[in-house]
């Protein structure tokens, strides 16, 4: 297919404008004190999160913060019965991570308020507020990550270019965040596409008096061969004929590519959701692609085909970099050879391996052992190197947090901490204890500034727990 005049509707240039919490807490390492003597497992991690929505969503033009609140908003843009007038529909999805939950009689509680403006060069064209309550029956669902909360408003402008503003404050009043994003209204006259919109279910809009109602997916993401297909709303005007489709993988090579015709609904409008197969997609930002034959008009949405809303990962390889720890290498071999078709399919194997509880949908190993990754990089962010990668990093990422965990000074054989021709010498330790596996890691301070190194005892000793572990 040839493509002409790729209009891409869901992209915008995005401008941080300001987020801010209440309260302070103290640095890892702060007061030359273990952090893992606080460290408190179930409590929901926040490390890597904004590396998610500022490298994954920045990239596919959304507007998108965190922390303290996290958000993620796109713009749709659909005709009315004038091409003067354009429907912009404004979608934005939170994690219940970022609201401050209360405990109540029927579960939990929280609410946040919205507020949006349009803008152009003469000033502001349309405001909204909205204040918005939810309430989840338990406590586990207070920190969930996905896209808990979903929020839409709609305006009718004229089109031209816009700066569109959110601003989004938690109930408590302590917390809120903002994103300002440059977009152009597009001007959609017969024959014409409205935008491709990612959504969780929508109905088909039966006239062009009346605003289309749908369930944005904001996020636009997708599980990395578990969700095998992605659903689009999409509509054309002037035209019920079919629509010519394609799925393109972060390169831009084709992973599908076919027709889907729309229902016709009358007055020049053909609506309906587009079902497009992900089958072939790769991990990373793709594209689906949409164009109308007969016409110069394609149209583009970016989506993201992940591991998971926790998992900040933006390529195949650098997951596998990631399991060093979780599992063999003889284990990860079918995945370091897969080809590109093949994937999918083998991650799906891999995942049903190394699952504790198939009865459920999630692999709770990996969630695990990834909550343990973005743990240490928030904790060991003063070692060298920084984070899981760094000696006390890879052993809390491979064996949890130790049981107990204590700093003392002690004589050691210099032998092994690798320095030759002395009998031993008077060094700062780091003793961490795990009484399920009964033995100790030790870690030693050379030059007393707090970048711990293991032992060579100790390193053969976590050496050897890991293999154990790895293999089962």
């Amino acid at each position: 297919m040839t493509v002409m005049s790729l209009r891409w509707l869901r992209l915008g240039a995005v401008v941080f404008l300001a987020a801010c919490a209440s309260g302070n807490a103290a640095g890892p390492g702060s007061g030359g004190r273990d952090p893992l003597q606080s460290y408190d497992p179930n409590r929901a991690s926040t490390a890597g999160d904004t590396g998610v929505f500022a490298t994954i969503y920045g990239r596919m033009g959304l507007a998108a913060s965190g922390p303290p609140i996290f958000f993620v908003g796109d713009v749709a843009y659909f005709a009315t019965k004038s091409p003067d007038t354009t429907i912009v529909v404004v979608g934005m999805s939170l994690p219940n991570k970022g609201l401050s939950f209360r405990k109540d009689p029927d579960g939990y509680s929280a609410s946040y308020a919205v507020d949006l403006t349009l803008e152009n060069s003469a000033g502001m064209v349309a405001q909204s507020r909205d204040s918005e309550s939810v309430r989840v029956p338990t406590f586990r669902e207070t920190s969930r990550t996905d896209e808990s909360v979903i929020y839409r408003r709609a305006f009718r402008v004229v089109p031209g270019s816009y700066s569109l503003t959110y601003a989004v404050q938690d109930g408590s009043g302590q917390r809120s965040a903002g994103q300002r994003q440059s977009i152009a209204v597009p001007k959609l006259s017969s024959p014409a596409l409205s935008t491709l919109e990612p959504i969780y279910e929508a109905k088909s809009r039966q006239n062009l008096d009346s605003v289309p109602s749908y369930l944005p997916a904001p996020r636009a993401s997708y599980l990395f061969g578990v969700d095998d297909s992605a659903a689009v709303y999409l509509e054309s005007y002037g035209t019920a004929g079919p629509v010519s489709m394609q799925v393109r993988t972060p390169d831009g090579k084709i992973a599908w590519q076919g027709n889907r015709t729309l229902s016709a609904q009358g007055a020049g409008l053909a609506s309906g959701i587009v079902t497009v197969p992900l089958v072939h997609a790769d991990v990373g930002i793709g594209t689906i692609i949409a164009t109308l034959p007969g016409s110069p008009d394609t149209i583009g949405t970016r989506m993201f085909v992940g591991f998971g809303p926790d998992l900040p990962v933006l390529s195949f390889k650098d997951m596998l970099g990631y399991l060093r720890f979780f599992s063999t290498p003889d284990k990860l071999k079918p995945l370091y050879d897969a080809k590109p078709e093949e994937r999918g399919a083998r991650w799906t194997a891999f995942l049903h391996a190394t699952d504790p509880n198939p009865s459920t949908p999630q692999n709770e190993a990996l969630d695990d052992y990834f909550g343990r990754i973005r743990d240490a990089n928030a904790i060991f962010i003063t070692d060298t190197p920084r984070g899981w990668l760094s000696d006390r990093g890879m052993v809390f990422v491979s064996l949890g947090a130790p049981t107990n965990s204590y700093e003392d000074y002690g004589s050691m054989y210099m032998g092994d901490i690798g320095v030759v021709n002395q009998l031993s010498t008077r060094v700062r330790i780091l003793v961490w204890e795990y009484s399920q596996y009964q033995t100790r890691i030790i870690f030693y301070d050379p030059n007393d500034t707090r970048q711990w190194r293991l032992t060579r005892p100790s390193m053969a000793v976590f050496q050897s727990l890991l293999a154990r572990m790895t293999n089962r």
